[in-house]
Parts: structure tokens; sequence; C-alpha cells
């Protein structure tokens, strides 16, 4: 296990480095490995250094939330065109959202499990847009087939919050390691979308 030299974050990116370095241990080895000793050891500096960043490990935490959660929209965001139609740019927000959690299993379930769950909730709000710029891009998105006529013109937040719930249910599924979905992703994803748009779209 390799160090970084203390005097790599005596420039102002030691608060930034916490946050990379604890996302690797998520990674690799799970939440319980995140502790301030252990990142204070990985990363060559003191603990007294580390607090003049984040005063308690639930402050810590909460910015690793924030950084999940911008890892997760990066990831969906870098997948929507604006050319694409508007049943592609939905199919494809969710599948690239699906693809997320299948690669970042631990990520996923840190920033939507229960285990954290105050934590999430006293620093990101799904209501704005800054704290869930991915959600709201879809609410804008199905906003965008209102004004075309393309869906049915209902509160697309919650339109939004349906497709999310499908999404999310899918995802705990493949990563909580049920064989049968996951050896039929492709299908039951084409499904699911159908069905989805079907009960969205106008007649």
């Amino acid at each position: 296990m390799s160090t970084h030299n203390n005097s790599s974050y005596h420039h102002g990116n030691l608060k930034e480095g916490l946050i990379e370095e604890a996302l690797k241990m998520l990674e690799s080895e799970g939440l319980s490995s995140i502790t301030l000793r252990e990142l204070t050891k990985r990363l060559g500096t003191s603990r007294s250094a580390l607090y003049r960043h984040y005063s308690s490990k639930e402050e810590l935490l909460k910015a690793v939330i924030q950084a999940g959660f911008k890892r997760l929209d990066t990831y969906v965001f870098a997948s929507i065109s604006e050319d694409l139609d508007i049943q592609t740019k939905i199919y494809t927000l969710g599948r690239a959202y699906i693809n997320f959690a299948m690669l970042h299993p631990n990520i996923y379930r840190m920033i939507f499990g229960n285990e954290l769950e105050k934590h999430r909730e006293e620093s990101c709000d799904i209501k704005e847009r800054e704290d869930a710029p991915s959600f709201h891009s879809l609410v804008d998105i199905i906003k965008d087939g209102h004004e075309k006529n393309i869906l049915k013109k209902e509160d697309a937040f919650m339109q939004a919050t349906v497709l999310w719930a499908i999404l999310h249910g899918l995802s705990n599924l493949l990563i909580d390691g049920h064989v049968h979905i996951a050896d039929n992703i492709d299908r039951l994803y084409e499904l699911s979308f159908k069905t989805m748009l079907d009960g969205m779209a106008l007649k």
C-alpha cells in the first residue's frame, strides 16, 4: 500500500485528496474501510491537517456522498446529446444510470443506501437542481416532451420520480447479485423502457 508524500498537500489540495482517497477506499474495500486514521496514513498527513478541512468523520462522509452524486451525474450527463430525440434521451439516460450502478456498486450503495441516510438528507436535496442535476435534467427532458406533445402533460417532477424508481429498482436487483436479472439485463431494460414510455406517451 503506497502513501502520498505529505508535501503534496501543502498547497490546498488536501481537501480534494481526502475525498478522492475515500472514494478509492469505498470502491475497493467498502464503506467500513473509511476511517480518519487510515486516510491520514494513506495520504501521509496528520490528523490535525485533516481536521482543518473536515471537523469530523461525519462532515467528511457528507462530502464523500456529494462527490459520489457528482460522479453519477457526470457519468449520466456524458451519455446525453442535445441532438437526440426525447425517447432516445430518456432511454440513454436510464441505461447510463444502470451502467453506473453496475460499474460502481459501492458508490451507488453509499449514495442511496440506508447506512448514511441521515448524512445524505442533510447534504443533498433532490428538489434542488444543484444537488441532483441529472434528475432535473430528466425533468427538463419530460417537460420538453410535454411541449412537443410527445408525452402526457402531467406533473413532470412526479413522472421523473416514477422513472427513477424503476431504474433504481433495476439497479438494486443487479448489484445485489440476482443472477437471473443480470443475465437478462438488456431484454429487461428494453421491456421496462417500453412500459415506461407506453404509460407516458400520448396516444
